[in-house]
């Protein structure tokens, strides 16, 4: 998700961003697809089992808690107001992040509960 909201002419490509901007921007990129690699490392490799799923639905999930924490940042937003318009859709609907962040995070920890139900679930006589 980061590459198609972050690798445009809003954010990377913006000739507005000072090259500092586009530095942070790049950290974010960077970390956003090292925690997804991670998390699909931890959660599909062979050996797979609670701590795994755990470290994996950290992984997971860390990226949206600071998504969500930098709404708290004096001045933040998460949107300039030349782009106000250009909102991507999902489904016809406008997709906004402070919907997002709080759904992310329910879907990672319904998952890793779920899953951790089936894992922790041991055949008889085991």
């Amino acid at each position: 998700m980061q590459w198609i909201d972050d690798y445009n002419g809003t954010h990377i490509f913006n000739p507005d961003f000072t090259a500092h901007a586009k530095f942070h921007d790049g950290i974010t990129i960077t970390l956003a697809t090292a925690l997804g690699v991670l998390a699909l490392i931890y959660l599909w490799w062979p050996g797979y089992n609670r701590e795994r799923l755990l470290v994996g639905a950290l992984f997971a999930g860390v990226w949206w808690v600071g998504a969500g924490a930098a709404f708290l940042f004096p001045g933040a937003s998460h949107r300039d107001a030349e782009f106000a318009d250009d909102v991507p859709h999902l489904f016809g609907a406008p997709i906004d992040l402070r919907a997002l962040v709080p759904s992310a995070l329910v879907m990672v920890a319904t998952g890793y509960w779920l899953e951790r139900r089936r894992v922790g679930v041991r055949p008889r006589g085991v």
